[in-house]
């Protein structure tokens, strides 16, 4: 959810290595087959809901799992596992307990949005500045509500206002810059869908909490959910407690951007919602969301490239391809919801977990997917098509470097970009290595011009071009997000390469050797000293956290002071250096070895501190 999944997912990939060996071609296409489907009955499904589930729970580890599934417009199995509260020991009720759904809500803000579009209160293709107050209103070229829904307004990955505030100011605290042009490219926005939440506001004049119960939950029959801070809720209805994966309690966060994810819900209301998008809008017979609202929520609205997911208003696909899978996740510290509609099959399941898996958070990697995953694989299961390596087939064009479209533009959020990246080479045997912490696998086999699937199976992947040039790359995995190509002086990977060796030469300072001169040599040795230390404190800091996801997590967001300030010092005590050596050789003062180390171990500290800047460690005055 709200801003805390970038920082769940840069603190993932800091624990991710990606492949290092790649395979050996093999001479035939790859692709597993799908596997043949599960019949979909109320008797499979209670089978997955009681005992497939409580295997996913035991195997992951997480305190608790409640599920529930509908089929042709009923719900036909809910179940919990699990503990609602681990330190009372308060057994899971998936009648009665409450889940915040973290960013599932965006599904319902975009129900709202399009309920006064259906009213012709609103334009999807109007530029949003039209339905705001002066003081409220965008630089730069006009956003609409369709970009805000699909996450193609161009934004940057904000941080957003902690504390409690009305949702306009809330919006104005946080307004972020722009990476890209409207519709250029998909970035995930908890912004953007809050932005879109407060139109809804303006233009109903209602207070948008109160506009989404009266047109969108009191019609599907939801009355136990509500848009809502966490700590309000809890003082009088019996919502679960989100745990860490050591067990401990989290405290309910503020969120400041309602639309994008305060909404809290149970099961049952949540087998509604999917019933209504599964039947245009209706529940139970009886038409309960506006005409067309439930349509514009499942169909396609964006995407990156054809062959890969999209985007609908508000859900985004789980699974391309001839069925479709379309739903949303949300996530929050130490709490994980998702849900996922496979028309084809007219079915729907809903998971929420209420902690992190004992092995840890991994955002792409949890008993949330595990559980949509499950469900999507043993009843409407689809397979990528085959790929197969073309020696003759010159795939240079697509070497590069490619950054997650997905990143802040400012502060150490920036850091996101140091490990969420992927490098593409040609492999040379008519094949594609694709290294990065995220990538599915290491080789890939084309399909067709542009397209690849891993040779695992795992993934497809997408080249998307700009003016004949290749410019991006969409993966199926992930929708909400592309990787967009750099140049070679920005590269993350030359980054981090550089950055390494600068901290391999700058330690060399800290080895004992007889030192003897002036006190200006003294005085450069010291500062060169200091600067090491500094470095060593400000890499360490950074292991810390890639070691602790909820350190990680709240250091990113929060701007904390243990990931600029080590880094800033460095670069402080680094200029101050290269000032002391430079007076050093011009006088003199330097024996033969340390007119060639000192110089280096300065410039040494200078790369490591220009590092820093480029990804929010060194604040800049500019």
């Amino acid at each position: 959810m709200p801003g805390r999944r970038a920082a769940a997912l840069c603190a993932a990939v800091l624990l991710t290595t990606a492949p290092a060996v790649t395979a050996a071609a093999p001479a035939a296409p790859t692709a597993p087959a799908p596997r043949e489907a599960v019949s979909l009955t109320p008797e499979s499904a209670r089978a997955f809901t009681d005992d497939r589930v409580a295997a996913l729970l035991e195997e992951y580890g997480a305190p608790g799992a409640a599920v529930t599934v509908v089929l042709g417009g009923e719900r036909v199995a809910t179940a919990a596992h699990g503990y609602a509260d681990l330190a009372e020991g308060t057994p899971l009720d998936a009648e009665e307990h409450l889940f915040p759904t973290a960013s599932v809500a965006k599904s319902f803000t975009a129900a709202a949005v399009l309920t006064l579009a259906g009213e012709g209160r609103l334009d999807l293709g109007e530029d949003v500045d039209t339905y705001l107050s002066e003081g409220d209103r965008l630089p730069g070229p006009p956003v609409t509500l369709h970009d805000l829904l699909t996450h193609t307004a161009g934004f940057a990955e904000a941080v957003e206002e902690q504390a409690p505030a009305t949702l306009g100011e809330t919006l104005r605290a946080t307004a972020p810059e722009r990476l890209f042009e409207p519709g250029e490219y998909t970035a995930y926005s908890n912004y953007g869908v809050a932005l879109a939440g407060y139109v809804v506001e303006e233009v109903s004049g209602t207070p948008f909490e109160e506009y989404a119960r009266e047109n969108v939950f009191a019609p599907l029959g939801m009355d136990d959910t509500e848009f809502a801070q966490l700590a309000d809720v809890r003082a009088d209805r019996p919502l679960v407690t989100s745990h860490l994966a050591d067990g401990t309690a989290v405290e309910d966060p503020h969120i400041g951007n309602v639309p994008a994810g305060t909404a809290v819900t149970t099961v049952g209301d949540m087998a509604l919602f999917m019933e209504a998008l599964l039947d245009g809008g209706r529940v139970d017979g009886e038409q309960a969301l506006a005409p067309g609202v439930a349509e514009a929520l499942v169909e396609r609205r964006s995407g990156a490239h054809p062959a890969t997911t999209g985007l609908g208003y508000g859900t985004y696909q789980r699974r391309a391809g001839e069925s479709p899978v379309i739903g949303h996740g949300g996530d929050l510290t130490g709490l994980h919801t998702g849900y996922a509609v496979v028309p084809e099959i007219d079915a729907g399941v809903f998971v929420a977990v209420n902690g992190d898996d004992a092995a840890g958070a991994n955002p792409m990697v949890d008993l949330r997917l595990a559980v949509l995953d499950a469900f999507v694989d043993t009843f409407a299961p689809q397979g990528y098509p085959a790929g197969a390596a073309d020696p003759d087939a010159d795939l240079g064009a697509y070497e590069g470097s490619y950054v997650t479209s997905r990143r802040a533009a400012s502060g150490p959020a920036r850091l996101v970009a140091l490990f969420d990246n992927v490098t593409v080479r040609d492999a040379g045997d008519g094949t594609l290595s694709v290294r990065g912490a995220l990538a599915s696998d290491d080789r890939w086999l084309p399909v067709e011009e542009g397209v690849f699937v891993a040779e695992n199976g795992a993934d497809l992947l997408a080249f998307v071009e700009r003016d004949g040039a290749v410019a991006a790359i969409a993966t199926d995995m992930n929708p909400t997000s592309v990787y967009t190509r750099t140049g070679a002086l920005a590269s993350p990977s030359l980054h981090l390469v550089a950055a390494g060796a600068a901290l391999l030469v700058l330690l060399t300072v800290l080895v004992p050797v007889q030192r003897s001169g002036t006190g200006f040599t003294l005085a450069t040795r010291l500062a060169l000293t200091g600067t090491a230390l500094a470095a060593v404190a400000a890499v360490g800091l950074l292991v810390y956290a890639a070691t602790d996801l909820a350190v990680a997590q709240v250091w990113l967001v929060e701007g904390s002071a243990a990931l600029t300030v080590p880094m800033t010092v460095t670069g402080v005590l680094a200029a101050v250096s290269a000032a002391l050596v430079g007076v050093c050789l011009a006088r003199g003062l330097l024996r033969p070895f340390s007119r060639v180390h000192l110089p280096l171990a300065a410039l040494a500290g200078l790369v490591l501190a220009a590092v820093g800047a480029v990804y929010g460690m060194v604040p800049l005055p500019f």
